[in-house]
C-alpha cells in the first residue's frame, strides 16, 4: 500500500506540470506596464506593451508587440523571438525548463533587442523552483531563478515583459498586467500609471541597453513624429546631428569615445525629449 500510494503521489506530481497547452501570452487585450528605473536617480519612466497585429514569416505567425524591436510567437510551453536581419529564431522563454535547468542569454553577435540585461556580467540564470499558483484568475505555471527573476505562463518575466529587465538604464519592472479589463499587480506596485499625450510621448522614447556597450536602440513611437536627433558630450559640444527617417535611431558604441553623453529628439524644431546616456 506505501508503495502504491508513493507512486500516485509521484504521478500527480508530474502531471501538475504535464499539461497538453500553456496559457498564451499573446492574446488579444493583454497589456503590459512597465516602469523603466533611472540608473542616474531621475525618475522611472513608465510605457506599455501591447499587441498590435500579426506578421507571417516562412510559414510562421509573429505576433507584433508596441514598443517591441522584434516578434513573438509560441509553441508547446516556449516562446520564440525573431528579428529583421535574423533569420534564426531565440527561445527566450521556455515553460519547460525543469528545477535545476540553465537559462543562457544569447549575448554574442549582433544586440537582440528582445531582452537587455541590466547587469552586463549577466550571462545565465538557474532554476530554483517551479510551482503552479494561482495568479491573475487562473493556475500558471511560475519559473523562479536564482537571480531573483519570476516568469509567470501567461504573463511573462516581472522584469519587463522579457527576460532579464529590459528596459531603461539600470533595467525595469512590470509593475502591472491588465487582462479581460481586469488588472493585477506585481514588484508591490499599488497602481498603473496612465499619461497625458505629452507625457506619453516623452516616456516612449526609450534607449535600450544603456550603457551602451555594443549598439543600442533610441526608440520612438509612431504618433511623436520625431525628424531629428542630436548628441551632445558632456561638454554640450554637439558631435552628432542626423535626420530621422524611421522610428527608431541606432547607437553604435564604436562610434563614440568613452563617456557621458545627451541626447536630444526633436519635432519640426520643438525639443520633445532631452537624456542622458553612456557609451562604456
Amino acid at each position: 500500500m506505501k508503495i502504491f500510494y508513493s507512486f500516485i503521489v509521484f504521478f500527480l506530481s508530474i502531471a501538475a506540470f504535464s499539461q497538453d497547452e500553456f496559457i498564451s501570452m499573446f492574446q488579444e487585450g493583454n497589456l503590459w506596464n512597465i516602469v523603466g528605473l533611472d540608473g542616474f536617480g531621475g525618475p522611472p519612466t513608465n510605457y506599455s506593451h501591447q499587441i498590435i497585429g500579426t506578421t507571417e514569416i516562412n510559414g510562421k505567425t509573429y505576433y507584433d508587440i508596441s514598443l517591441m524591436y522584434c516578434r513573438f510567437r509560441e509553441e508547446d510551453g516556449k516562446v520564440y523571438s525573431q528579428q529583421d536581419g535574423i533569420s534564426d529564431e531565440l527561445v527566450i522563454i521556455d515553460f519547460t525548463l525543469e528545477v535545476g535547468d540553465t537559462y543562457t542569454f544569447d549575448l554574442e553577435g549582433i544586440w537582440n533587442p528582445c531582452y537587455a540585461t541590466s547587469d552586463p556580467y549577466l550571462e545565465e540564470m538557474t532554476v530554483v523552483s517551479k510551482t503552479i499558483e494561482f495568479i491573475a484568475g487562473m493556475n500558471r505555471i511560475v519559473i523562479e531563478f536564482d537571480e531573483g527573476e519570476l516568469w509567470i505562463e501567461g504573463i511573462g518575466s516581472t522584469r519587463a515583459f522579457v527576460p532579464g529587465g529590459q528596459g531603461v538604464d539600470s533595467g525595469a519592472l512590470l509593475s502591472c498586467f491588465t487582462k479581460n479589463g481586469n488588472t493585477y499587480f506585481f514588484n508591490d506596485f499599488t497602481e498603473c500609471i496612465y499619461l497625458d499625450i505629452e507625457s506619453y510621448i516623452e516616456n516612449q522614447i526609450i534607449i535600450y541597453p544603456n550603457p551602451v556597450t555594443k549598439t543600442s536602440i533610441l526608440q520612438f513611437p509612431e504618433e511623436s513624429e520625431i525628424d531629428t536627433i542630436k548628441i551632445f558630450d558632456v561638454s554640450c559640444r554637439l558631435v552628432t546631428e542626423e535626420i530621422i527617417l524611421k522610428d527608431y535611431y541606432t547607437i553604435d558604441a564604436m562610434q563614440y569615445s568613452s563617456g557621458l553623453y545627451f541626447y536630444q529628439v526633436l519635432s519640426e524644431g520643438n525639443v520633445l525629449k532631452t537624456d542622458r546616456f553612456i557609451i562604456k
